[in-house]
């Protein structure tokens, strides 16, 4: 899909810190993220909303994540909770019009602290970006608990 960031990161024509890739799907660090260690699984077929996407590819999103969210608690992410996000379409505030899963690692009262990050990505207006260099650090961190 041309005009697509998340084809262009899926095609490597973005970077990114890349956490997982298979033939269908790609996960990375949110560069905005809403908690340490925040990942994106993206389905690397274009698709705006969840049920455009076949119900095998739609489940394998989900695992992917779901084995993703163990390597992040063993990384030493989200250890009490993970919140599991997917805003289908734009009336859901999804930001980029490109499927994808959240898994924002949460700690036991980080919600204040939250609070202004999730203001800003309600609004589409994002804050600061992480550095590469730490984006990098966690994506390696967490890559190698996704073999243990």
């Amino acid at each position: 899909m041309p005009n697509c960031l998340f084809c262009d990161i899926a095609q490597k024509k973005e970077q990114s810190s890349i956490v997982y890739e298979d033939e269908l799907c790609i996960a990375f660090m949110d560069i905005f993220p809403l908690g340490t260690g925040h990942v994106l699984v993206i389905p690397k077929k274009h698709g705006v909303l969840l049920n455009e996407l076949e119900q095998n590819l739609q489940a394998h999103i989900f695992s992917i994540g779901n084995k993703i969210v163990s390597a992040q608690r063993k990384a030493g992410f989200g250890v009490k909770g993970t919140n599991f996000l997917l805003n289908d379409g734009k009336a859901a505030n999804q930001t980029v019009p490109h499927i994808h899963l959240h898994l924002i690692p949460r700690e036991k009262g980080d919600f204040l602290k939250a609070i202004p990050k999730i203001a800003l990505h309600v609004t589409g207006v994002f804050g600061r970006r992480t550095s590469r260099e730490t984006l990098n650090a966690q994506a390696k961190l967490i890559r190698e608990h996704l073999l243990t």
